[in-house]
């Protein structure tokens, strides 16, 4: 049985509602950076073999559409906790602020108790 304070996995990844601090923030990058560059290592691992490359580029391709969908989510309830609004999560997809949003985010603090996006 889950506490108050607790949440699931499903939640950090792909749930778009509440705050989430900086290191599961953080953490939720990395986990998603070290599933792609493993399956990346697959890809080029099999470059003679037509076949097992066509699969391993399949996966890496929906790979990269669930980590993008979980990093957006993600990033909404980053903003959350520093108190903007998520759709501000959008400059993820923007070239030269992505770099900057994601540093902020993982150096920002997060508003102190309650906020309007939850406890």
């Amino acid at each position: 049985m889950r506490t108050e304070g607790q949440q699931s996995m499903s939640w950090l990844f792909f749930s778009p509602s509440g705050r989430v601090s900086r290191l599961p923030y953080f953490l939720g990058w990395l986990f998603w950076a070290a599933i792609s560059g493993l399956v990346l290592t697959r890809v080029f691992a099999h470059q003679g073999n037509d076949i097992a490359q066509a699969l391993w580029t399949l996966i890496v391709v929906v790979t990269a559409l669930v980590s993008t969908a979980s990093i957006a989510l993600m990033t909404i309830k980053r903003l959350h906790d520093i108190g903007y609004p998520g759709h501000l999560a959008i400059c993820l997809f923007i070239p030269v602020l992505s770099p900057v949003l994601f540093l902020a985010l993982c150096l920002w603090p997060g508003t102190e108790g309650s906020n309007d996006y939850g406890r």
